[in-house]
């Protein structure tokens, strides 16, 4: 038997415990951050934190001006800053993320199951594709993490919408096949199940009514929209990062910096000089300086990631000036299709990161506070009549406008809502005038007459 040695080339991808720490502290929300620099503070004797401004001295600046120009002015007191709170449930990452750190996966698997968690809407949904939200690296493992997110609790989330997510739900539960499809059935005619047509059902699936309506129970104890059913669970406040509006007196975008509000983080002088003192005899102090050199690493990316953050969240801020200016000056009907990647692009960062930063963040303007994934969505070939692209979010804007301020005695239906849509120009047909409708979570004209 001849005995040699080989080499052989494969990828790997290997995360450090401290960048998996900064990649997760990114994608928190302004009220989890802070609360992550108090828990740092109390185990980590390098991180010194002040209280924050309030507000008293936000950061303001010209749109038009770049980042490295930024100008202070007196604004509101803490109590203004506190009004500016928006009630909002509590987002699915954390429950799953520590779900997910239980999974037995590969470092790659669990890397895009974390991504594709924070990419989740507040229903619970994944309405972005895979390659869109997942760098290069990660991708081939997309599918199979997909599959750990949607077996989490609540059960249903990571679906692409609420039918797939009824019928994740439906698997789970593990029935007769036989009544398994009859569901599913049902599930794909919901109208059917509104309209309470238990013996078309039964006729349509030749069973008798009584089990009809067995089935249709069964159906109704699952939660089309799993997002929304953990939230439910917690209220909690979240405040905008940034604010985008117009100056009264100028009539010109200004950009607000609310990272003013944010604890003031530091290296602490005290333990910096003990470090340095203790470097003399290394060998006496081994064991201290290793404690002393891996506190003060993490409170140095803890510091850097808060920077990263902030100067990430001014570009963003000015570059959807830029992109949306009409949406600023006109409201959400002239909100125009883009997508995350491009400022990815913008911003020269990864896709991954990107999506981080955009997680759980938000961004007040004159028209609403709005987190700023409501910014970016695809054309689905939605065109107006002077042949422009339009955004999804716009649509589904003007169908929610036309729909709360429609007068007549009858509700609009969704082709009365395509054809009104069609009247001004955009070109939209019922079945998807029907989708956005679900989205909004708006029933149909039946039920709202």
């Amino acid at each position: 038997m001849q005995q040699g040695l080989s080499l052989s080339l494969k990828q790997q991808l290997k995360l450090s415990q401290n960048l998996i720490q900064r990649l997760e502290m990114l994608s928190l929300s302004y009220e989890e951050l802070e609360e992550a620099i108090r828990k740092e503070e109390e185990s980590n004797p390098f991180l010194e934190v002040k209280a924050g401004y309030y507000s008293a001295d936000s950061t303001y600046f010209s749109a038009d001006s770049s980042l490295d120009y930024m100008r202070s002015d007196e604004e509101d007191e803490k109590s203004s800053w506190m009004e500016r709170a928006i009630s909002v449930k509590e987002s699915l990452y954390d429950h799953l993320r520590m779900q997910i750190e239980t999974l037995d996966l590969s470092d790659g698997e669990k890397s895009a199951a974390l991504i594709i968690a924070s990419a989740l809407d507040s229903k619970g949904f994944l309405e972005k594709d895979l390659d869109e939200i997942l760098p290069q690296s990660l991708r081939p493992y997309g599918e199979k993490a997909l599959k750990a997110v949607q077996s989490l609790d609540p059960s249903g989330v990571g679906a692409r919408d609420y039918k797939e997510s009824l019928k994740i739900q439906l698997r789970e539960l593990k029935l007769q096949k036989i009544d398994e499809e009859h569901i599913s059935y049902m599930i794909d005619n919901l109208d059917l199940i509104k309209g309470g047509k238990t013996d078309l059902i039964a006729k349509k699936l030749n069973i008798d009514e009584e089990e009809a309506g067995l089935l249709i129970d069964i159906l109704k104890s699952l939660t089309p929209y799993p997002g929304e059913k953990y939230s439910t669970e917690f209220d909690s406040y979240i405040h905008p990062d940034i604010a985008i509006k117009k100056n009264a007196s100028t009539g010109l975008l200004e950009i607000t910096d609310f990272g003013n509000n944010l604890p003031d983080v530091t290296i602490s002088p005290e333990y910096a000089e003990l470090e340095n003192g203790m470097t003399e005899d290394r060998k006496k102090n081994r064991e201290a300086l290793k404690f002393l050199k891996e506190n003060r690493k993490r409170a140095e990316d803890i510091i850097s990631t808060i920077e990263l953050r902030t100067t990430n969240l001014h570009k963003i801020a000015l570059y959807l000036i830029e992109k949306q200016r009409s949406f600023f000056d006109n409201g959400p009907n002239y909100l125009k299709p883009d997508q995350q990647q491009n400022m990815a692009s913008y911003l020269n960062l990864s896709a991954s990161t990107v999506s981080r930063l955009c997680a759980k963040k938000y961004i007040e303007t004159d028209w609403g506070t709005y987190p700023v994934s409501f910014f970016f969505s695809s054309t689905k070939n939605l065109l107006n009549d002077d042949g422009q692209e339009m955004s999804k979010n716009a649509v589904k804007a003007r169908i929610k406008e036309i729909i709360g301020s429609y007068e007549g005695k009858k509700a609009p239906s969704d082709q009365k809502i395509s054809d009104m849509l069609a009247a001004e120009g955009i070109k939209i047909a019922r079945r998807t005038v029907a989708k956005y409708r679900a989205e909004l979570s708006i029933d149909s004209s039946y039920d709202r007459t």
